[in-house]
């Protein structure tokens, strides 16, 4: 299997590569770093002669609050879905896969929503159109909050490593509010197994992918005291607003009956691998 993934400087991307290598040789394609020249917010096409089995699109545009940034992120997580369908079909793939995430389940009335949710629900539609129309086979993943021991993810889960850092100094870790929501967080090592198999057995549709443990925030911040050996001390601030509730969200069981894997790497062990990293570089 010849796998190519859009996204060469994505995180994920390239821990996605590093997992389909298990299968047969893979290449990179994106703007910088790559080895197939290819620009998610270009309305050009790009040329590619090299053939591919499957293609995975595993890089996104998160967004903002100004003009610019609404149409950027639904020009790149959009349109590009679609050029990144093109590219695909050019390569001659028979299995496209692309990265989605939760938040394009969630409405308008839900908590964070915004133009990432919208872009992001946009790309898995108009993907769906393009390989339905065209013959391409399809997996989509909304994937869960991804974080992982190196701390190349802290940007976009700032809440989850500042209370690592808490723990790590055994400082109080204060959440705000008096509500204790549930997160779930997926390592990235576990969300790149499951999407290395998935491509190598061929499996389509839409899942749901996340742990199958989704914690309230107390209790991962037990845990991350827990992993780096401090006494516990979290703490509610009544007088603060509440930290939101998400929709629910189930995780793909049946996903992974299918693949024969179960993301491993429980919030505790996750905060471990991290100890471990930090006491490394130490």
């Amino acid at each position: 299997m010849k796998s190519l993934v859009i996204g060469s400087t994505s995180v994920i991307g390239k821990a996605v590569a590093r997992a389909l290598s298990s299968y047969g040789p893979v290449k990179l394609a994106g703007r910088r770093d790559a080895d197939v020249a290819f620009d998610l917010n270009s309305p050009q096409p790009s040329a590619c002669d090299e053939r591919f089995d499957v293609v995975v699109l595993a890089a996104a545009d998160f967004g903002g609050g100004q003009p610019d940034d609404l149409i950027r992120a639904e020009q790149v997580n959009s349109v590009g879905a679609l050029a990144a369908c093109r590219l695909a079909e050019q390569c001659g793939a028979r299995h496209f896969i692309l990265l989605s995430s939760r938040w394009a389940s969630h409405q308008a009335a839900d908590p964070y929503f915004g133009i990432y949710s919208l872009s992001k629900r946009h790309a898995e539609e108009v993907a769906s159109l393009y390989c339905q129309e065209r013959g391409m086979a399809l997996s989509v993943l909304r994937i869960s909050q991804v974080y992982d021991s190196g701390e190349q993810c802290r940007t976009h889960q700032p809440l989850l490593y500042v209370i690592a850092d808490k723990a790590q100094a055994g400082q109080a870790v204060e959440l705000y509010g008096s509500n204790d929501p549930r997160r779930n967080y997926l390592h990235l090592s576990d969300l790149a197994e499951v999407c290395a198999r998935l491509a190598e057995q061929g499996i389509t549709g839409l899942y749901n992918c996340g742990h199958p443990e989704s914690p309230r925030l107390s209790e991962i911040a037990q845990a991350a005291f827990e992993a780096f050996g401090k006494p516990s001390d979290v703490r509610f601030l009544p007088e603060k607003n509440d930290i939101p509730d998400l929709p629910s969200f189930d995780c793909g069981h049946d996903l992974y009956e299918q693949i024969g894997f179960t993301p491993r790497i429980d919030i505790r062990r996750g905060f471990e691998l991290m100890r471990a990293h930090r006491e490394n570089l130490s």
